[in-house]
């Protein structure tokens, strides 16, 4: 029977992830906003960066434990488990604004009143001029254009639509206060330009109505702006739209269902759509304005509403510009505003902490590029465990490697899950023992592939004699470690890989010790097999597990993985190359690259000693590039070394044959094996 990915993930942790939020949390994607219980693999969410970027996994888990609730000044609060990663700054005195606004990852329980959370600033857009537009069932008799401007009228009538709109039977329809005569001119004769269609108005009471028979073009904003108001949207293309467009889309927005004093210096927007309130928040950010979002609850017959308030002076006074609101009176000067707003991200100051028992599903998502994604009030991030697990799932499904014909063990520290991960035997062994662990399952049942785990200072701490140890003997097996430069575990101390001098933010001292080289030193113990990956690159880590597992004899691979809580230098952004943007293209200049995409062979063919001595040089030396450009791939292949097994079978012939596993060691309850003579040597 063929099996698939999911045949290897775990019915108990089915897809789980580290640190995750609730159900009913909403997340940022296009080209609205949704729970993110609701997200697809294949949807495109926001990311740290501005822009959006697909979903590759989601992941989801039963959570038992307690879940920090995270309240900011200006927006709604965001559900977290203790140990997910919030990109923040801290915050330098709790009564002075601070002189610097370094961010940094930052566990949920770890954040403090005051802290403020970084919130991105969308950088994406797409002009157009035009928006195409397919009316399906188009009437024959109507003259509609199938090229709609994006020009200041339209875009300041679709705000009205907005905020004001509805379909009514086969009809468009606007409804204004009835000395609004300005806005119903202005909906009139854009819709008489545009269209070619001319309303007819109702007032009642002191409302106005004013309709337009056209059911193709009810079907179309049906579809860009929701059907009722509960369900009010921007549409996408919309939201995509460089700022300065925007400007006309707010101004329609407000004035349809806004409010605005010139005297109190404040706005106020209502909406019952939580989407539209998430969405024109949005599109204020861009404008630098920073509005409050607080929530109205439901009361009579009044349903639950969202209000977007902006009541500071700089942003009231940037509001009025964008909507031609002429200001009555002279700001106020005092103190800066609590937030801070730069061209990237806007600054949210932490208002309250509060934790909670929680026992049920949690969600958390896997986002290619920039493994980050955007809820309410906050950037949030997932460890790269996943992506190494993820790729091992992979690389077994490739294989097709019958479940009970795999067996991975683990060590202690962030990688010591894995083996409850994976839905083949798993073995969860003691700190720097998984070799041996691993190395005496291979020896008893041979026809088992084995696949260790470990951290850095599992493997090259408490563990590095065994890891020598099993490099001389060259079993048939792969040896993966989770190289994150830090025991993240125990509280992100300095581990074996961390190089001499770096602080990270989690030691009080820079580190006292020289580093190990992990593709040096399984150079020198003997590997047949060593290569480097790196967690966030899963497709090209899975390629590289597949080799090392197919390969015959002992497999070395060392996964660079940022850890996001803990180390603050070998992070996500370092990695690719953040801080180094090239002049010309003006892009970042990624420091990680693939060694067979530059021409480098690391098998060793024939066996001869000068070319054995050469490929074991040029490895060593590839080892030790690092900071600017940091190579990943197979450094070093060589199954011309004879395997353990086969050196066993020089002393025992049979031994394949008749291996430990499959041997009987009992008949009847009772053991066939008679140990009498070897107690009886040793009697005295």
């Amino acid at each position: 029977m063929e099996l698939n990915l999911g045949d290897y993930k775990t019915d108990v942790h089915n897809d789980w992830c580290p640190g995750c939020v609730l159900p009913d949390t909403l997340i940022h994607c296009n080209p609205s906003v949704k729970q993110i219980q609701q997200v697809s693999v294949g949807e495109r969410v926001l990311g740290r960066d501005g822009f959006y970027h697909k979903v590759s996994e989601v992941m989801a888990h039963i959570h038992r434990g307690k879940v920090f609730k995270i309240m900011t000044k200006f927006f709604g609060p965001t559900y977290l488990t203790d140990e997910h990663p919030v990109l923040i700054v801290r915050r330098e005195h709790p009564k002075l604004r601070n002189k610097n606004f370094d961010a940094i990852w930052t566990r949920a329980d770890q954040i403090k009143e005051k802290d403020y959370l970084v919130y991105p600033i969308q950088k994406e857009e797409l002009d157009r001029e035009y928006i195409q537009v397919d009316y399906k069932l188009k009437d024959t008799l109507s003259k509609l254009s199938d090229k709609i401007p994006l020009n200041d009228d339209v875009l300041r009538m679709f705000g009205y639509y907005i905020a004001e709109g509805y379909v009514h039977g086969r009809s468009v329809c606007f409804t204004f206060n009835s000395r609004e005569l300005e806005f119903l001119n202005d909906v009139e004769n854009t819709m008489l330009h545009v269209f070619g269609l001319r309303g007819t108005r109702k007032t009642k009471r002191n409302a106005t109505t004013i309709a337009f028979h056209c059911a193709p073009l009810g079907r179309v904003f049906l579809e860009w702006f929701g059907q009722k108001a509960l369900d009010k949207k921007i549409p996408h293309f919309a939201m995509l739209l460089p700022a300065e467009k925007q400007k006309s889309l707010i101004k329609g927005v407000w004035r349809g269902d806004g409010w605005i004093s010139t005297k109190q210096l404040r706005g106020n927007f209502k909406t019952v759509s939580k989407t539209l309130s998430e969405q024109l928040k949005t599109l204020l950010l861009r404008q630098g304005v920073v509005p409050t979002v607080s929530v109205n609850k439901k009361y009579g017959i009044h349903k639950e509403s969202y209000s977007i308030q902006v009541v500071n002076d700089r942003d009231f006074a940037i509001l009025c510009k964008v909507i031609d609101e002429k200001l009555e009176q002279k700001l106020h000067t005092g103190k800066p505003t609590s937030s801070i707003i730069t061209p990237d991200y806007m600054l949210i100051p932490v208002r309250k902490i509060e934790s909670f028992d929680y026992d049920g599903p949690v969600y958390n998502l896997e986002v290619d590029d920039v493994n980050s994604y955007v809820s309410e009030n906050a950037i949030l991030h997932n460890c790269g465990d996943f992506g190494i697990v993820n790729a091992i799932q992979m690389s077994l499904s490739e294989m097709q490697i019958p479940r009970h014909k795999a067996a991975i063990f683990s060590g202690i520290g962030c990688s010591g899950k894995t083996s409850h991960f994976i839905n083949v035997y798993g073995v969860h062994t003691l700190h720097g023992r998984v070799l041996t662990f691993a190395q005496g399952a291979k020896l008893a049942n041979p026809d088992m592939e084995i696949i260790a785990v470990g951290g850095d200072g599992d493997g090259l701490g408490i563990g590095a004699g065994h890891f020598v140890a099993a490099g001389r003997r060259n079993l048939d097996m792969t040896y993966i470690i989770f190289n994150n430069g830090v025991y993240g575990l125990t509280k992100g101390q300095a581990s074996p890989t961390l190089k001499l001098g770096e602080k990270t933010k989690s030691l009080p001292t820079p580190n006292t010790n020289y580093n190990v080289n992990p593709i040096g030193l399984a150079i020198a113990s003997g590997f047949t097999f060593v290569a480097r990956g790196y967690a966030y690159d899963v497709r090209h880590l899975k390629d590289l597990i597949v080799a090392a597992v197919q390969h015959k004899g002992l497999a070395f691979l060392d996964v660079l993985q940022p850890c996001p809580t803990y180390n603050d230098i070998n992070t996500r952004d370092w990695y690719a190359g953040m801080d180094r943007v090239d002049e010309m293209t003006k892009k970042p200049q990624p420091r990680t690259y693939h060694l067979e995409d530059t021409g480098y062979d690391p098998v060793v063919h024939y066996g001869s000693e000068t070319e054995l001595n050469e490929k074991l040089a040029q490895a060593l030396i590839k080892s030790l590039e690092w900071d600017t450009k940091i190579p990943t791939g197979i450094f070093y292949k060589n199954e011309v070394i004879s395997q353990y097994d086969k050196r066993i079978m020089d002393k025992i012939p049979n031994y394949l044959e008749n291996y430990p596993a499959i041997q009987t060691i009992s008949a009847n309850g009772r053991p066939t094996t008679d140990i009498s003579p070897i107690l009886d040597s040793l009697s005295i």
